[in-house]
C-alpha cells in the first residue's frame, strides 16, 4: 500500500481532495438500491488513511485512520474481499469499525488504475451479517468496472492538464521562439522567445499572418506559393528538417534563422508547428571556420606540394599510431597509397624486411613504429620486397612528432640507396676481378681464380668453370672451388666431367647464351650423377652465368648455393659484369696470342724478302712536305750500296743520291705520288759504296685514315740499262733480257702487292698451314682445338684486312667499279630475302616495302656489298623482338632512295657526324659489347660515292638508326621490278 508509484498515480486521479463528484455519486447511490444496504462507498486507501471519494462515511466523515479501514485489505491483496460477518472474520473481528460504525456485512471489490495499480474499492457495508449472493458480487463487480472507468478518465484528464501546463512551461522557457501556424498562415502560438527575437508581444502575434510578421518582403510570395502547395498536396517536404532561412523583425532587420517544421493535423485542418533561433552568430562562425579550413587546406596542400617535391620517400602515422601519409616519392617507390593501418601491419602489407633482404620486420623493428614509440631513429637499413617488383634498399631516419607536450604521430624519411649500393658492390667485384685477371697467367686460371672470389665474397658453396672446347660439342669443367669446412668431394670429384648443350646447369647457360638462376630440383639443373649426391648435400640453388663474346659462349660460371636464393638482380648484374670483364680478358689473351703468332708470321717474311735483290718500302706523305719512313726491306744494299737511312727526310735523302742530271725525273716522280697517283721513274743513284747504279722505282699511293701512304719497289736496273744501250748488237740477248725484265715486272708487281697486302698475305699463309694441319688425320685432339681457333681468327684478321684494302683501292681509284644499268628493285628484294634468316635467328621482325623503281647505274656486287653491310648492321643491333624496315622509292625523278631503318639501340646524335669514318663505333655498341671492326659504314660509303650517289644516317622515328642511300637514275627510266 505504501508503494510510491500507485500513491503518485492515486495523487493524480485529484480524488483525495476534490468535491463532490456527481458520476461516483450516482454508482454508489445505484449500488445502495441494487443490493439494499444502507451505506456504499468510493473508499480509496492513501498512506496513512482511508478517503471516502463517494457516498456517505459514518456519521458524514469523509476519511478515516487506516486503522477503521476493511479497504486496506482489498488493496493489499488486490482481490474482492465478501465479509458476511466482521466480528467473526479473523482479520476484522477486532477492528474498531465494528464498534464504532456497526460496520458487520462487508462487500468491496478492487478500483484499478489504468497502470493495474489498485487505488482502493468499491464496497457496500451493512449493520446486520448477511450473505452476500454471486449475482449481487457481480453487480458489483459491474458498478466497480463503471467506477474505474470515472477513475481513468479523471487520471486521463489531470494528465491533459498536467502536459499542456509542462508544455507551455517548456515553451515559455525555451531558447528558440515557437511558433504556430494554422493553415491559413496565421499565428496560434507564440512564446516569450519569439516575442524577444522578432519584437512582437503575443498578443500583437495571434491571429496575424506570420507572412506579415517575419518573413523578408523579397521572401513573402515564394513563401505563400509554398503554402499554397502544402495545403493542396496535404504534405510538406520541409517537415522535419533543419532549414535555413532568412527573417526580419519589428525594426525591418534581416538576419538568418535556423527553423525545425512540423506539420500536422488538428480539428480545423492542417497546422504548422516550428522553432526558430537566430544563427547570425553560428553564419560569422562558419565563415570563419570556412577561412580557417580553407587556410589549413591550402597548408596541408602545400605542404603536401613539398613532401611530394623530395625525392626521398616521407610516411607518417598520427597518435594512435594509424599510418595517415605517404609522399608521392614514396608511393611510387612502393607502387601502392597509404593504408589506414596500425602499425602491426605495415610490414607483411608493404614488404618492409631487414637489412638481410630475408626477415621480414616485426613490428617492434620497424623504424616508424619505433619513432612512434617515442625513439629516434637513426641510419637503419631496410629492404622493401614487393611483389613483381625488384627489392629495394633504403637508410632510414625516424622521430616522434610532439607539440605543447601533445604526442602526435611519427614521421619517416627513407632514402633509396639501391643503386649506390649496387655500384658498390660492382665496384668491389670488379676491383676484385680485376686483381685476379691482373695476376693470372692464362685465361682458365683467371677463370677459376674469379669463381673462387665471387663464391667466397657471396658466401655461395660452390663455384665451377667450365669452357666451351675448341669443336664447340662439349663445355668441359676446368676448376672447381668449394667453401671452407664444406666436404663435396662427391659432388665435385677430380675426375674430368663433360656436357653437351642443354645438359646440367653449365649446358642449360651454353645452350640459352643467358643466365640461369633455379632451383637444384629442376629437371636436367644437376646432370652427370650429381643429383642425388648434390641434394643429399643441401645444395638447394644454382646459379649460372655465360662468360662470352661477340661470337657466341666461351665458358660458364657456375655456382650451387646450400640455401634457397631468389634470384637477386644486384648479384646477378655483379655476375654479368664479372663475366663481361672475363670475357673480354679471355678475347685479350687470345688476341695476344694472335699477335704473337703475326709477328712471328712477318719475321718469317722478312726473312723471306731478304733474299730478294730488290728493295721494297712504305713511306708516308706528310702535310708539312717531308717523307718518314714506315717500312723498308732489309735487301737495300743491292740498290743503294748499302742500307739506306731511314731516320731523316726520306725525300730529302734520296734527292741528294739522284744523279744531277736525272734529279728533275724525280722530282717529277715525287709530285706525282704526293698527288696520290701512282708513278714510276728510272733514274741513276750515287750509291754508299761510291757506284753509281740505275734504280727503277714504281709506286703506288693510298689513304688511311687521313694519311697519305706511298708503297713501292726499287730495283737496281744498272745491267738493264746496259743491255739496252749493245741491243742492236746483242738482239738475241736482248730479247732474252727482255723476258726477264718481263718476269721481273710481274715479280715487281707480286711484291707491290705483298707490300700492300703486307698483312693479307702472312695471314693467307697462316691459314694455308693451318688447314694443311687440320686435315692431318693424326693430330691431336688438343693441338687441332687450338689450330681450329688459329683458323677462326685468320679468317677474321682476313676479312679486316680486305676491307682495309677495299678502302684503299677506292679512295685511290683503283678498285674495279663495273657500272651497268641494274633493276634496283630486284636485287633490294634479293638482298632482303638473303638476310631472312639471320633476322628470324635473331628475332627481329625483317620488313621490305619496294615498289617499281627506275633503272639505275651501278656495279650489282658492290651495290649488294653495300645493303648487305647496311642490312646485317641493322639486325646485328636491334634486340630481339624489334624490327627493321627497308624501303626503296623514286625521289625527285633523278634518283633512287634506298632506306633501312631499326628499332635498334639508336646511336647518340653527337656521334653522327662520325659515323662513317673508319675504325669509329658508337658508344651504344661498345657499351653493350657488341663486336666489330668500324669498317663495314666506311667501305659503305667509298662505295656509294663511287657510284655519285650519298649515305647518310639518321635517328629514326621511334627509336632506332635509319640510313638512306640515294643513286642517280638511268636517263631512259623503265621498269625495274
Amino acid at each position: 500500500m505504501s508503494d510510491p508509484r500507485r500513491l503518485r498515480v492515486l495523487g493524480d486521479t485529484g480524488l483525495l481532495d476534490a468535491g463532490e463528484l456527481p458520476a461516483l455519486d450516482r454508482l454508489t447511490a445505484l449500488a445502495a438500491r441494487l443490493l439494499d444496504v444502507p451505506t456504499a462507498l468510493v473508499s480509496l486507501v492513501d498512506a496513512d488513511r482511508q478517503v471516502f471519494a463517494s457516498g456517505s462515511g459514518p456519521n458524514g466523515s469523509r476519511q478515516t485512520p487506516l486503522s477503521h479501514s476493511y479497504c486496506r485489505y482489498v488493496v493489499a491483496d488486490d482481490a474482492p474481499l465478501i465479509v458476511p460477518d466482521a466480528r467473526a472474520d479473523e482479520r476484522l473481528r477486532d477492528n474498531p469499525a465494528i464498534s464504532e460504525h456497526a460496520a458487520i456485512a462487508y462487500a468491496g471489490i478492487p478500483l484499478h488504475a489504468p497502470d493495474g495499480h489498485v487505488l482502493g474499492s468499491l464496497c457496500v457495508v451493512d449493520t446486520e451479517p448477511r450473505e452476500w449472493t454471486d449475482a449481487q458480487v457481480a453487480i458489483l463487480r459491474d458498478l466497480a468496472a463503471a467506477a474505474e472507468s470515472e477513475v481513468a478518465l479523471r487520471l486521463a484528464h489531470g494528465e491533459l492538464l498536467l502536459s499542456s501546463a509542462r508544455w507551455q512551461a517548456v515553451l515559455d522557457s525555451a531558447a528558440d521562439a515557437f511558433v504556430s501556424m494554422d493553415a491559413d498562415g496565421r499565428v496560434t502560438a507564440w512564446n516569450s522567445a519569439a516575442e524577444r527575437l522578432f519584437g512582437y508581444s503575443i498578443a500583437e502575434a495571434l491571429g496575424r499572418p506570420v507572412t506579415d510578421l517575419i518573413v523578408p518582403v523579397r521572401l513573402r510570395a515564394a513563401h505563400d506559393q509554398g503554402m499554397a502547395r502544402v495545403r493542396a498536396g496535404g504534405t510538406s517536404t520541409l517537415a522535419g528538417q533543419r532549414l535555413e532561412v532568412a527573417a526580419v523583425d519589428r525594426t525591418g532587420r534581416e538576419f538568418p534563422i535556423e527553423m525545425t517544421l512540423q506539420v500536422g493535423t488538428g480539428r480545423d485542418g492542417m497546422v504548422f508547428h516550428a522553432f526558430l533561433h537566430d544563427i547570425t552568430a553560428r553564419v560569422e562562425a562558419r565563415a570563419q571556420l570556412e577561412q580557417e579550413r580553407q587556410r589549413l587546406a591550402d597548408e596541408r596542400a602545400f605542404l603536401q606540394a613539398l613532401l611530394d617535391s623530395l625525392d626521398s620517400g616521407v610516411a607518417a602515422c598520427d597518435a594512435t599510431g594509424t599510418l595517415a601519409l605517404f609522399n608521392q616519392a614514396l608511393r611510387d617507390l612502393l607502387g601502392a597509397d597509404e593504408q589506414p593501418l596500425p602499425p602491426d601491419r605495415w610490414a607483411q602489407t608493404y614488404g618492409l624486411y631487414a637489412a638481410d633482404g630475408q626477415t621480414l620486420m616485426t613490428t617492434e623493428q620497424v623504424p616508424l613504429a619505433r619513432a612512434h614509440a617515442g625513439e629516434q631513429v637513426r641510419g637503419e637499413e631496410i629492404v622493401v620486397r614487393r611483389p613483381g617488383t625488384e627489392p629495394r634498399r633504403f637508410v632510414t631516419n625516424a622521430h616522434p612528432i610532439a607539440a605543447d607536450g601533445r604526442h602526435l604521430g611519427a614521421v619517416v624519411a627513407m632514402h633509396d640507396i639501391t643503386e649506390s649500393r649496387r655500384t658498390e658492390q660492382l665496384r668491389r667485384c670488379r676491383h676484385a676481378v680485376t686483381q685476379v685477371l691482373s695476376e693470372a697467367t692464362s685465361a682458365e686460371q683467371a677463370a677459376a681464380r674469379a669463381v673462387a672470389t665471387v663464391a667466397a665474397g657471396l658466401g655461395w658453396t660452390c663455384g665451377e668453370y667450365w669452357q666451351v672446347d675448341a669443336d664447340e660439342q662439349r663445355i668441359v669443367r676446368l676448376s672447381s672451388w668449394t667453401a671452407p669446412g664444406v666436404d663435396l668431394g662427391g659432388f665435385t670429384g677430380g675426375e674430368p666431367m663433360a656436357f653437351s648443350a642443354g645438359e646440367g646447369l653449365p649446358g642449360l647457360v651454353w645452350s640459352r647464351n643467358a643466365e640461369v638462376w633455379t632451383a637444384t630440383r629442376q629437371d636436367g639443373v644437376l646432370a652427370g650423377g650429381r643429383a642425388a649426391v648434390g641434394h643429399a648435400a643441401g645444395l638447394r640453388t644454382g646459379v649460372g652465368v655465360p662468360v662470352g663474346t661477340g661470337r657466341g659462349v666461351l665458358g660458364v660460371l657456375a655456382f650451387f648455393i646450400a640455401t634457397d636464393v631468389p634470384r637477386d638482380a644486384d648479384i646477378a648484374a655483379v655476375l654479368d659484369t664479372i663475366c663481361a670483364q672475363l670475357g673480354r680478358f679471355v678475347e685479350r689473351r687470345r688476341a695476344e696470342d694472335l699477335t704473337l703468332a703475326l709477328a712471328a708470321a712477318r719475321r718469317d717474311f722478312n726473312r723471306i724478302i731478304a733474299q730478294v735483290n730488290d728493295y721494297l718500302w712504305t713511306v708516308e706523305m706528310r702535310p708539312d712536305g717531308t717523307v718518314r719512313s714506315v717500312y723498308s726491306s732489309p735487301s737495300g744494299t743491292g740498290v743503294f750500296g748499302a742500307e739506306l737511312p731511314t731516320g731523316a727526310d726520306m725525300a730529302t735523302t734520296l734527292a741528294a743520291r739522284v744523279h744531277p742530271d736525272d734529279r728533275h725525273l724525280f722530282a717529277g716522280f715525287h709530285a706525282t705520288v704526293s698527288a696520290g697517283l701512282p708513278a714510276e721513274v728510272e733514274v741513276r743513284v750515287l750509291g754508299y759504296d761510291g757506284v753509281t747504279r740505275w734504280v727503277w722505282t714504281r709506286a703506288v699511293s693510298r689513304q688511311d685514315d687521313g694519311r697519305l701512304f706511298v708503297d713501292g719497289i726499287s730495283t737496281n736496273i744498272t745491267e738493264r740499262r746496259e743491255l739496252a744501250e749493245q741491243r742492236e748488237q746483242l738482239l738475241a740477248a736482248q730479247q732474252q733480257q727482255v723476258s726477264r725484265l718481263r718476269e721481273v715486272d710481274r715479280t715487281k708487281d707480286e711484291l707491290v702487292a705483298v707490300v700492300s697486302h703486307e698483312l693479307r698475305n702472312p695471314i693467307g699463309v697462316i691459314r694455308g698451314y693451318t688447314e694443311l694441319l687440320l686435315d692431318d688425320p693424326d693430330l691431336n685432339a688438343g693441338y687441332r682445338r687450338e689450330i681450329a681457333v688459329i683458323d677462326r681468327t685468320s679468317a677474321h684478321l682476313l676479312h679486316l684486312v680486305e676491307d682495309l684494302l677495299d678502302l684503299a683501292r677506292l679512295d685511290t681509284g683503283h678498285a674495279g667499279i663495273d657500272v651497268k644499268p641494274l633493276p634496283a628493285a630486284r636485287l633490294i628484294r634479293d638482298v632482303v630475302q638473303a638476310h631472312g634468316h639471320a633476322a628470324e635467328a635473331a628475332q627481329v621482325h625483317l620488313e621490305a616495302a619496294v615498289g617499281r623503281l627506275p633503272v639505275i647505274h651501278a656495279d650489282a656486287s658492290r651495290l649488294r656489298q653495300v645493303l648487305d653491310n647496311l642490312l646485317s648492321n641493322a639486325i646485328k643491333y636491334t634486340p630481339p623482338g624489334g624490327t627493321v624496315t627497308v624501303t626503296a622509292e623514286a625521289a625527285g625523278g633523278d634518283r633512287v632512295e634506298i632506306v633501312v631503318a631499326d628499332s635498334g639501340i639508336g646511336i647518340p646524335a653527337d656521334q653522327y657526324p662520325r659515323l662513317f669514318t673508319r675504325f669509329f663505333r658508337a658508344s651504344t655498341a661498345t657499351q653493350r659489347g657488341i663486336k666489330g671492326t668500324g669498317l663495314g659504314l666506311a667501305v659503305a660509303k667509298a662505295v656509294v660515292e663511287a657510284h655519285g650517289g650519298t649515305v647518310t644516317a639518321e635517328p629514326a622515328p621511334g627509336g632506332g638508326t635509319r640510313f638512306t642511300v640515294a643513286l642517280p637514275c638511268h636517263t631512259d627510266p623503265r621498269s625495274g621490278a
